[in-house]
């Protein structure tokens, strides 16, 4: 109840109530009418009577509070994800729509916001998000559905196994499309090269079947996928869940830097920095990074800052990798302050969600901040 009377002081009681959804009883009531989860004989606001009016958004507003409740836990199942800090951007961007186009305005907000708590929900209540998927974004739900479909078998699956022919076969007939596409539309020749004629040790994709090779060869897959998907998407955020990288920690892989050029600015990304539990000093050192990065030239820099991002993105899941590290120097404009502050902060983190020994938690800090620090303020040159 203190969430709730926090943000009631900051956007108004009947709205926040009912998108913060906090009782089983307020959900049970949404459920049952035909308008919006708040009560609309309290709307005073014009965004509230604009939502009150309007089927549609009264639809989207109860999806909103249902799937809010939904992702209130983070992806690590233990502690609060910080979808909240996500929810009240999407509040105040609500508030922001006025005038003739407010329901317009509303509608735009609504779906990027169901979009991101649908991919949010995925993988602990799919019967709930795939339809909210399958409508927003129609060009993405199958690959998201063969990701939770994937990622809720156990690492290293057998998948030749009998019992798995059922899921397997709906994993290809989801993803057979996109492969076909890839292999060929002369437009997705470049990713084609980078999957069936690949460099080094890297994964080699060529058919449905070599999916299932391996966690790696899933994962180079969706890794050049992002650039060739088609971009109407009602603005939502083409995200792999959080959660199923939690559970197959090599999916990580499917969002780092593949292309080495603009291309890897539209490879997918994941939604953990909304899912997973708040890290606010590694927030604050993230924020100080990007204000003091130089201005770079080429292509190549989408690629570091991709690489950048992944760095990130392995702090918050603890899958920063450990190396023999000099020590950590903070980077140009940063103090040295943030970064000591974000690694004490990680080493607790690691303890109370990832249940690491203290010893083992400083040390996965200090590997993750340096990856972060290593990775910072770079052009890819």
């Amino acid at each position: 109840m203190k969430a709730a009377k926090h943000l009631a002081a900051c956007w108004g009681l009947a709205i926040t109530a009912s998108l913060w959804a906090l009782s089983a009883h307020a959900q049970g009531e949404a459920a049952h009418t035909d308008g919006p989860s708040f009560s609309c004989t309290a709307a005073r606001t014009a965004m509230e009577r604009a939502i009150c009016t309007d089927p549609a958004l009264a639809v989207a507003d109860r999806e909103m509070a249902a799937l809010f409740a939904l992702s209130r836990e983070s992806a690590f199942g233990t502690g609060p994800s910080s979808e909240l800090a996500a929810q009240r951007q999407a509040l105040k961007r609500m508030r922001g729509c006025e005038g003739a186009e407010i329901r317009k305005c509303l509608k735009t907000v609504y779906a990027e916001r169901n979009g991101a708590l649908a991919i949010a929900a995925l993988m602990h209540a799919p019967d709930q998000a795939l339809p909210v998927l399958r409508r927003l974004d129609p060009q993405f739900a199958p690959v998201l559905e063969a990701v939770a479909l994937w990622a809720r078998e156990p690492v290293d699956t057998d998948w030749s196994a009998p019992e798995r022919a059922v899921v397997r076969t709906r994993i290809t007939a989801l993803l057979f499309p996109y492969l076909t596409r890839l292999s060929t539309d002369e437009g997705q020749s470049f990713g084609w090269s980078i999957l069936s004629e690949p460099y080094g040790d890297s994964p080699k994709v060529r058919t449905t079947g070599d999916l299932f090779t391996s966690e790696r060869h899933f994962a180079a897959f969706l890794n050049v996928l992002g650039p060739y998907l088609d971009e109407d998407a009602n603005g939502i955020e083409r995200n792999l869940p959080c959660g199923a990288i939690v559970r197959h920690p090599a999916l990580i892989e499917a969002t780092e830097s593949v292309f080495g050029s603009t291309m890897d600015n539209f490879v997918l990304r994941n939604d953990c920095e909304q899912t997973l539990p708040p890290t606010p000093a590694l927030d604050t050192l993230a924020a100080r990074i990007r204000g003091t990065w130089p201005d770079c030239d080429g292509t190549i820099r989408f690629a570091a800052y991709r690489s950048y991002q992944t760095a990130l993105d392995r702090a918050r899941l603890g899958q920063a990798p450990h190396e023999a590290r000099p020590e950590i120097a903070a980077p140009d404009g940063v103090p040295t302050a943030a970064v000591e502050t974000a690694r004490s902060e990680l080493g607790r983190y690691y303890a109370v969600h990832l249940g690491k020994s203290a010893k083992d938690a400083a040390t996965m800090a200090t590997d993750a901040i340096s990856g972060v620090v290593s990775t910072a303020h770079s052009c890819g040159t």
